[in-house]
């Protein structure tokens, strides 16, 4: 556990440094959160080609979708810091299965 925090560390100032020798070099033209990954020219593993529109749209939703998961990991701490238990015991109980459906199996219909 403490070898792993110094590696995220490490991966956190990798990612500011490389926002600093952006920003120096990009200087007032700079796009704001450009890491360099994903942008055309940049790091693509699928060959994923978007055209300049697409490409737009799914920054906007990815930023979208972030900051919901914020705003729900928000909300895990507070309920646990209110309610005593641990993020972990919260979710749990989701991951289970129901008690009818592992006597019985499970015969709702598909949709319900």
């Amino acid at each position: 556990p403490e070898s792993a925090i110094y590696q995220i560390i490490g991966g956190m100032a990798w990612f500011e440094y490389q926002r600093v020798i952006r920003i120096r070099e990009q200087g007032a033209n700079r796009v704001v959160g450009d890491i360099g990954i994903g942008y055309p020219g940049g790091f693509n593993p699928f060959n994923i080609d978007y055209s300049p529109e697409e490409y737009a749209e799914k920054q906007l939703q990815e930023i979208k979708h972030c900051r919901l998961a914020m705003i729900g990991a928000f909300g895990l701490i507070c309920q646990a810091a209110n309610s005593g238990t641990d993020v972990v015991s919260q979710l749990s109980p989701a991951f289970a299965a129901p008690e009818y459906a592992a006597k019985a199996g499970y015969f709702l219909p598909q949709g319900i």
